[in-house]
C-alpha cells in the first residue's frame, strides 16, 4: 500500500524546467538534446500507467536576426505572418490547427495530430509562438488517447518569465 501512496505521488509530481525565458511545468526535468542550426531542443519522456508515454518536448529558435529591426506595425505583421503561416502549413498537412492564447495573452498557434512510428499510434499535440525574439514549439506526444483538453492543459505547461 506504501508503494501504490509513493507510486502515485511520483506520478503526480512535477517539475519546472526553466529554459530560453520560459518554464515548462511537466512530470519529468525537460533536458537539453541537441542543436541543429539555431535551433535548441529539449525533451523528457514519461512513463506511467499501464505502457502508457508522454514525452515532453521544446523546440527554440533564436530569431534575433530575423527580427532586428522589427518596431511597432512591421513587427506586429511578422509575428500575424509567422503563426499564419504554422496554421496554414499545418493543415496543408491534415493536422487540426487553431490560434489560442497563452495564460499572458501572448498569440500562438495549437496543431494536433495523429502519428504512427514503427507499430506505435501516437498523438501530438503542439503550441507554437513568438516570445523573446525565439520562437518555440511545446509539444505532447503520447500514447494516451484518452486525454482530454489536450491543448487547454499543455497550455497550463507554459509559465512565462
Amino acid at each position: 500500500m506504501l508503494l501504490l501512496f509513493f507510486g502515485t505521488v511520483a506520478a503526480n509530481a512535477q517539475i519546472e524546467s526553466k529554459l530560453e525565458g520560459i518554464t515548462i511545468n511537466s512530470p519529468c526535468e525537460l533536458e537539453y538534446i541537441r542543436n541543429l542550426g539555431n535551433q535548441n531542443n529539449y525533451s523528457c519522456p514519461f512513463q506511467y500507467g499501464n505502457n502508457k508515454l508522454d514525452n515532453y518536448s521544446v523546440t527554440v529558435a533564436n530569431l534575433q536576426t530575423e527580427m532586428s529591426g522589427f518596431t511597432g506595425s512591421s513587427l506586429e505583421t511578422y509575428k500575424d505572418t509567422f503563426l499564419e503561416t504554422i496554421k496554414s502549413n499545418s493543415e496543408s498537412l491534415g493536422e487540426k490547427a487553431e490560434y489560442v492564447k497563452l495564460q499572458n495573452g501572448i498569440e500562438a498557434v495549437s496543431m494536433i495530430s495523429n502519428l504512427t512510428y514503427a507499430d506505435q499510434n501516437l498523438k501530438n499535440i503542439a503550441i507554437a509562438f513568438l516570445y523573446k525574439q525565439k520562437s518555440f514549439v511545446v509539444n505532447l506526444t503520447t500514447n494516451n488517447f484518452e486525454r482530454t483538453n489536450d491543448v487547454e492543459n499543455l497550455i497550463k505547461r507554459i509559465l512565462l518569465r
